[in-house]
């Protein structure tokens, strides 16, 4: 009777660039609103309304950088497959979202989003690679031992 184990730990830290890259990327989405000037405070109803409606893309951008800070900082310290299926799905929405939020119109907004997003994806999908390639671990009872017996001596 063989077991097979998957080793998820499937190379040293510092292999694992992809989890320092999707953090750096995670800092820029966040403070991105600032240094595009795309997070600026827009007036609404012609000056009429109070002067504070910021965009979707930049709350978009401080929400998910937050959020993918914190998935890449947890795939920097544990390594797990969950990490990078998280980066997958948040890298698909950070690249949607200039559509689903419709702030396709801010040019700076949305080439922002659709790069880092894209990046990020990329990024899991190539973690994700890595991970079928991991070595595998069998385990086999020594030679003339017999099979565990289950609770209660059932066999």
């Amino acid at each position: 009777m063989a077991t097979e184990y998957r080793n998820y730990a499937f190379q040293s830290r510092a292999n694992r660039w992809q989890d320092w890259a999707n953090l750096i990327l995670a800092i820029w989405l966040f403070i991105s609103p600032w240094v595009l000037q795309f997070g600026a405070v827009q007036a609404t109803n012609a000056g009429n309304g109070p002067p504070v409606a910021v965009s979707h893309a930049a709350w978009n951008a401080w929400v998910l950088g937050v959020i993918v800070f914190l998935v890449a900082l947890s795939a920097i310290g544990n390594i797990d497959v969950r990490q990078e299926w998280w980066n997958m799905v948040l890298g698909a929405w950070v690249f949607v979202a200039p559509w689903v939020l419709g702030f396709v119109g801010l040019s700076r907004a949305s080439w922002d989003h659709w790069i880092v997003g894209a990046l990020v994806f990329l990024f899991a999908i190539w973690s994700l690679s890595r991970l079928g390639n991991a070595p595998t671990t069998v385990a086999t009872p020594p030679v003339g031992s017999r099979p565990p017996r289950g609770p209660a001596g059932s066999p």
